[in-house]
């Protein structure tokens, strides 16, 4: 239905009031490092973390969401929560990601109040889960009716945009070379769709150790542009 794909549209688009464009996923520090300059260069940043960290983790936690949230499994989806924390050992990583599935969570509830999705909110104050980004865009897109398939491409699509946001924030290419790196990677962004779809949940993983020692090192550089 139109009116699905619009609520959609709305929940994925960069201007929902997520705070997520205050994040890098470790592409400030590595290129405070030298590591990553240029057009390539952020190519190759977006295709290892679509390749570990979406396709590994993200893109399949958003599908066990949507399994879970049809069960009304809260205690699964609490468990789901804390293993990706334990999958996310960079603090600033694991603090982005949260941070911004919590105001995923206080921003798209007031539009789409299911319960199951205000009894996941009411856990995520009283502590008990954490909000992480995957699950708590995958709770409320189900919330509004969206599908799991439509609203997992939509985190992935959204998450790629973001690294090349990221990129031009920086200076490290234009947002026509952005595009480009968006384009080139759709079939890697397809495969890790397609991948993520029968992914268990204990066979989650991912390995990103050059993201990952830039992002323990980024909250030390002398002036940052942003908070990962």
């Amino acid at each position: 239905m139109l009116s699905i794909l619009l609520r959609l549209l709305q929940l994925a688009d960069s201007s929902f009031p997520t705070g997520a464009y205050a994040f890098s996923h470790g592409l400030e520090g590595l290129h405070a490092l030298g590591l990553v300059t240029n057009e390539t260069d952020v190519y190759e940043f977006a295709r290892a973390h679509i390749e570990e960290t979406l396709a590994q983790q993200d893109l399949p936690a958003g599908h066990h969401t949507h399994r879970l949230a049809v069960a009304s499994d809260l205690d699964g989806l609490i468990h789901l929560d804390h293993l990706l924390s334990a999958l996310k050992p960079v603090t600033s990583f694991r603090t982005a990601s949260m941070r911004i599935g919590r105001q995923t969570l206080e921003s798209a509830l007031p539009l789409y109040p299911a319960p199951f999705a205000l009894a996941y909110h009411d856990a995520v104050r009283h502590g008990t889960a954490l909000g992480h980004h995957a699950v708590a865009f995958a709770v409320v897109t189900h919330a509004a009716g969206i599908d799991a398939t439509s609203a997992v491409a939509a985190f992935a699509a959204a998450s790629l945009n973001g690294y090349g946001a990221a990129a031009v924030r920086l200076g490290l290419i234009g947002q026509g070379a952005a595009q480009r790196i968006v384009s080139r990677l759709e079939p890697d962004l397809a495969a890790a769709l397609a991948f993520a779809s029968n992914l268990a949940i204990d066979d989650l993983g991912g390995y990103t150790p050059l993201i990952d020692i830039a992002g323990m090192r980024q909250p030390s550089l002398p002036a940052r542009m942003f908070a990962s």
